[in-house]
């Protein structure tokens, strides 16, 4: 018999203190970061959108396919540019849409409620899992900005929690010895 001791413990540990900084950053987050965040990622779809239109370029002198690529480029500049020059009106856009999504899909879990009529067996939780959509959607729909920064604040604490939590279990690992027998 052998006692062994779990040896990757530490691994647990640094994930939960990057979930801790994870969680900590997103609780700090200001209006004015998430803006200039948005800012930079609107100049790397920019620069993306630049190689893809080289590439689309560069396949079309080679007489192969270039069309997707070339949407893409396009579509991937306007984006960007609206992120670079309207950051705010942008995502409270791109929020607003995802309000939409999330009404619709709220209302498709109530009607396979309706219609399936008592065959599923968690149609309780269905039933709040969809009210639930339907009200984030809404209140997306009209201060969309605002509920991303207090969603943000929620995800901050959730991952805070999970941190602490992994890195606990990483230092309780540490301490656990395990017996071992080798059948030969």
């Amino acid at each position: 018999m052998e006692t062994i001791r779990f040896k990757n413990w530490w691994f647990l540990a640094v994930n939960g203190l990057i979930f801790i900084t994870l969680g900590g950053l997103l609780l700090f987050l200001t209006k004015e970061s998430i803006l200039t965040i948005i800012k930079y990622f609107g100049i790397f779809l920019l620069a993306g959108s630049v190689v893809l239109l080289f590439i689309g370029i560069n396949n079309i002198r080679k007489d192969k396919s270039a069309a997707m690529l070339l949407i893409e480029a396009i579509a991937g500049t306007a984006i960007g540019l609206a992120l670079l020059l309207f950051p705010q009106p942008t995502l409270d856009l791109f929020l607003m849409l995802i309000g939409i999504w999330a009404i619709i899909i709220g209302i498709i879990q109530l009607v396979i409620i309706v219609n399936t009529k008592g065959a599923l067996v968690n149609k309780n939780a269905i039933l709040i899992n969809g009210l639930l959509t339907i009200a984030l959607g809404i209140f997306l729909l009209f201060k969309p900005f605002d509920w991303a920064i207090f969603m943000g604040k929620i995800i901050g604490i959730c991952a805070a929690i999970f941190g602490i939590m992994l890195v606990y279990l990483g230092f309780v690992l540490r301490a656990v010895k395990t017996n071992v027998t080798h059948d030969v």
